[in-house]
């Protein structure tokens, strides 16, 4: 017990997998509300098992299950993360799965299995443990990407994300090999401590170089880093609004936990080659979003945009390799949480009156539905970084970090894509407020969809204006990635 007690959310979430399976065969006329009940419960009990987890092992790493997986803050703030932004998926998301007539046992069963995979990506402390739970995750998530059977943008969007994340895999496992090759062990600490006492010189110095490069390559895939995020706006566009929505979190999350696990821990020794070669990629990224998203028409490929742009800032935070810019990345992914989340929610409640798929469907919002429009327009201002939002306080502390290190350019970089981002957040909001009204039905959004609107609205709000309780929580997750 003292060894499962560590991973008693992620039991949790496999145990109500497992129940989905079973209520997604009973005949029952009601399956969709008690398949949502057994997701709830499951996120819930996962949630609240979390603190109990931690406590045993607070301050230890690398002592449970044979060194496989890491007990630590930095762990515990992103599986909070990764289990609050399922919980919100669910609660946006079950009004459109009833909608759509998805199967909802299937649908939340491999939900649940891809966010306990991308637990044990933010927990791992060796590479087996990492590589399994990528896995696991990447799979459940091809193929909710592709669960609205009976339209041909769902499944090519879940053949493209399977077709990409099987090259992006096989890289990644490469460079994976080359490195435990390398030092002939896969756990991270064991890999960082081979790698800064073997005498690296000749032909064999490129070596560790090159097991970066696949590696990277792999990790910056799954989170749409530029110019590895080529999928995103197809996938995004094509898959299911709550499976979207999950992908922008709770998979790119877990990607990023696993950028700082494995690179910045295991491969710190190498921090001279890949601290550069992050901050250049930060660069890109966001202005590759950016600029991307400037001329789109159909919302959800914009987010999908945003999304890669916000990749490119958490990034940031991670380049710099400060315990300053690891706080500033764990605020930020909280912050980004709520916001992305909420706006996908709003998107979905359009969906399911058959609108909010292009910006001439929010034409007018605001007279047909003022509180859908303004919970839009707050997720808007704080994706783009207006004060009093809890995106504005996560872009001031990785700027912040930025600076503090000496990466002055980059902060530069933030700050510019911030003033371009602002015409694309700003043309939703001109859409919704001064465009006429196409349609005159209201547009109303209550029950489970009303309570995660309102909880991301609050997340925004609080760590916009009460934000130090978090950072704080932050400062105590976060440590140097840099010996």
């Amino acid at each position: 017990m003292y060894n499962l007690t560590p991973i008693l959310p992620e039991m949790a979430l496999s145990l109500a997998g497992l129940a989905l399976l079973l209520v997604a065969v009973a005949p029952s006329a009601r399956r969709a509300g008690v398949a949502e009940g057994v997701a709830l419960a499951g996120l819930i009990a996962a949630l609240l098992l979390l603190p109990l987890a931690q406590g045993p092992t607070a301050g230890r790493t690398g002592e449970v299950l044979g060194g496989m997986v890491a007990v630590d803050g930095f762990g515990g703030f992103f599986r909070a993360v990764l289990l609050l932004g399922a919980l919100v998926v669910v609660l946006t998301g079950a009004r459109y799965v009833r909608a759509r007539g998805i199967a909802a046992g299937e649908f939340y069963a491999l939900l649940l299995f891809a966010t306990a995979g991308a637990d044990f990506m933010a927990i791992a402390a060796d590479l087996l443990a990492f590589y399994v739970g990528l896995e696991t995750l990447s799979l459940a998530s091809y193929a909710l990407a592709g669960f609205l059977v009976g339209e041909r943008w769902s499944l090519e969007a879940s053949l493209k994300y399977f077709l990409n994340g099987a090259t992006a895999s096989a890289l990644l496992l490469f460079g994976l090999s080359l490195a435990f090759g390398l030092v002939g062990t896969t756990s991270l600490a064991g890999m960082a401590a081979g790698l800064a006492s073997a005498p690296w010189g000749g032909a064999a110095g490129a070596l560790p170089a090159v097991a970066l490069v696949f590696i990277l390559a792999g990790l910056a895939f799954k989170a749409s880093v530029a110019p590895f995020h080529l999928w995103t706006p197809d996938v995004y566009q094509g898959a299911p609004t709550p499976v979207t929505s999950f992908l922008s979190i709770v998979s790119k999350g877990a990607a990023l936990a696993a950028i700082v696990r494995v690179v910045a821990v295991g491969l710190a020794p190498l921090h001279v080659e890949w601290q550069p070669v992050l901050a250049v990629l930060a660069a890109f990224t966001m202005t590759a979003g950016n600029v991307a998203a400037l001329w789109q028409k159909d919302v959800k490929r914009l987010l999908a945009y945003s999304s890669v742009a916000q990749a490119g800032y958490i990034l940031a935070g991670i380049a710099v390799g400060t315990s300053l810019g690891l706080e500033a990345v764990l605020f930020y992914v909280l912050a980004y949480l709520f916001m992305n989340l909420g706006a996908f929610g709003v998107v979905m409640a359009l969906s399911g009156e058959g609108e909010g798929e292009t910006l001439e469907d929010l034409a007018g919002l605001a007279r047909r539905a003022p509180v859908l429009a303004g919970l839009l327009a707050l997720f808007a201002f704080s994706l783009l970084g207006i004060p009093w939002t809890g995106g504005f306080v996560g872009k001031l502390l990785i700027f912040e970090a930025a600076l503090e290190a000496g990466w002055a350019w980059l902060a530069v970089f933030i700050a510019v894509n911030t003033g371009i981002s602002a015409y694309y957040y700003f043309l939703l909001i001109r859409q919704m407020y001064l465009r006429s009204a196409p349609r005159a039905e209201a547009v109303r959004a209550g029950g489970m969809l009303g309570a995660g609107l309102a909880l991301a609205a609050l997340g925004v709000l609080a760590l916009g204006i009460l934000p130090q309780t978090v950072i704080d929580w932050s400062g105590l997750a976060a440590f140097a990635p840099l010996p």
